[in-house]
């Protein structure tokens, strides 16, 4: 199954076999990560693989997860950091799911292993193979309906109502899905909720999540043979909103 698919399969594993992952594995996802294009080319960004089948890494935070493996995303701190991470690291998870591995965004969780002093640690991943199932059944996704995403200018079609599908099935935290969208048939206007996240940790975690979600939206569009860009509407920027801020817009057409 290819990453599109996965989208809709891929659920959060928080038991895990202490069971060793092949070398040739671990070295195939650090290899995938690295080929991942970016939400923003100029920001330098570094994966690690930490083992951790012995149960003694020290992995310290409030949502810490126990797990054999842990992946570690590294990042300059430049402005969109955070959304760039969570672009890239989305397509690793889905890659990891095809592989049978389960895993887990833990927030505020850190490895204390290795000092990288050019880059920041953002945020780790627990995975390994699951104690539970590896698949869900997308109904049974908690998440929001499209009508209360979404606000449609004009009908559209098909192949931009699968790209929505696949945006509102990207993971965030607590659930919250911190994003809102304008459609038209050629373009969606992209938002970030304030209200949802007050604590500073939890809004850096909305960033990330924003990237998440523009990551399903890129997957989906190449899925369904459109070509998306992704660009700033300056004009949209300039404007204040009551509830929410403006991220970007999705620029949609099909492949000629």
């Amino acid at each position: 199954m290819n990453l599109y698919q996965m989208i809709f399969k891929r659920r959060s594993i928080r038991k895990f076999k202490r069971e060793q992952v092949s070398e040739q594995l671990l070295k195939d996802i650090l290899y995938f990560g690295n080929c991942v294009l970016k939400l923003d080319p100029d920001i330098s960004v570094k994966l690690e693989i930490y083992e951790n089948l012995d149960g003694r890494l020290p992995v310290k935070g409030l949502w810490k997860v126990e797990a054999p493996y842990y992946l570690v995303f590294y990042s300059e701190e430049k402005e969109g950091y955070l959304a760039n991470a969570g672009y890239i690291l989305e397509p690793v998870l889905l890659y990891m799911t095809g592989k049978g591995l389960g895993t887990c965004y833990l927030g505020n969780t850190k490895v204390y292993k290795e000092n990288h002093e050019k880059y920041k640690q953002v945020i780790t991943i627990a995975f390994g193979y699951p104690k539970t199932l590896l698949y869900r059944d997308p109904a049974t996704a908690k998440r929001l309906p499209l009508k209360e995403l979404c606000v449609f200018k004009e009908e559209v079609g098909e192949p931009i109502k699968n790209i929505l599908k696949a945006a509102r099935l990207a993971p965030s935290s607590m659930n919250t899905q911190p994003w809102r969208f304008i459609v038209y048939n050629d373009r969606i206007y992209i938002f970030a909720c304030r209200d949802f996240l007050p604590s500073s940790p939890l809004v850096s975690m909305r960033e990330l999540c924003i990237g998440i979600m523009l990551s399903h939206l890129t997957i989906a569009a190449e899925e369904m043979w459109m070509n998306i860009k992704l660009e700033k509407d300056e004009a949209m920027a300039k404007k204040s909103y009551k509830s929410g801020t403006y991220v970007t817009t999705a620029y949609i057409k099909e492949f000629n």
